[in-house]
């Protein structure tokens, strides 16, 4: 089926999200390059995924996103004892708000597409999120000092997509250090670090990665100067996550939880 335009020219419909994901995830994510995905996956338990977001994409992704923003976004500054008194600086929106008013943001993450990827390249079968207020949430970098500070998170797989990024020699980029554990009765994040290297991955507008969050240690470098860093963050579970008892406490501080 096409539309014609008022010069009578005979246009293609566009294209759904699912289906830009598809042609794109065929193209991009497949034999050799999956491979070294998995394979990287397994080693460090952290990802980039390069040029995650079909091109087509981006830029309405990027504005509904930054409109999502400008709009209901919330300064947080905070100091959690649960993660050894690690900060948390940024400005957020939580999943209630971006149900309503993000709907491209919701098909990402509802996306089989994306599902079946992100499946793949951690060797096991994601699931959505128990917890609605961890399906998606918005965070901006946007002060000198602002920081998403060392933590660990709750449920197994951090899904973050990349939106806005300043140059790494402005801060921005993301450290990793896997094989560690949360314990939220003693953290310690000081003993983290010293146990384990330390893996830091600049990113580009339409990046994304994916970490094991519960056994990966992980934090935002603090940005300087006038720049800004815009990231969707989703939380996938895994199968074991199903049938344990979770708590939500820094999402419900940072980012409202469900009674946003």
């Amino acid at each position: 089926m096409t539309v014609t335009t008022g010069a009578g020219a005979a246009v293609a419909p566009a294209a759904t999200p699912e289906q830009l994901f598809e042609r794109h995830f065929a193209e991009r994510f497949t034999g050799t390059e999956l491979a070294g995905l998995q394979a990287g996956f397994q080693d460090e338990h952290i990802v980039p995924l390069r040029g995650f977001c079909p091109p087509e994409l981006l830029g309405p992704l990027q504005r509904e996103t930054y409109r999502i923003m400008d709009e209901h976004g919330v300064d947080r500054k905070f100091a959690f004892d649960i993660t050894d008194g690690t900060p948390r600086q940024m400005t957020t929106v939580g999943q209630p708000v971006i149900k309503e008013h993000g709907p491209l943001v919701h098909a990402t993450y509802f996306s089989p597409a994306v599902k079946s990827l992100l499946s793949r390249v951690v060797g096991e079968e994601v699931h959505t999120c128990p917890y609605a207020g961890e399906h998606y949430v918005i965070s901006r970098l946007g002060k000198n000092g602002d920081t998403h500070g060392w933590h660990w998170d709750d449920y197994t797989y951090g899904f973050i997509l990349v939106l806005q990024a300043p140059d790494y020699r402005d801060g921005g980029f993301v450290q990793a250090v896997p094989h560690t554990s949360w314990d939220k009765e003693n953290p310690d994040v000081h003993g983290a670090l010293l146990k384990s290297q330390v893996r830091s991955y600049a990113f580009e507008a339409g990046d994304a990665y994916i970490v094991k969050t519960d056994t990966t240690m992980h934090r935002v470098y603090p940005i300087r100067g006038e720049t800004s860093r815009t990231i969707v963050n989703m939380t996938w579970a895994s199968g074991a996550d199903l049938r344990r008892e979770i708590t939500h406490e820094t999402n419900d501080v940072l980012f409202g939880g469900v009674g946003a």
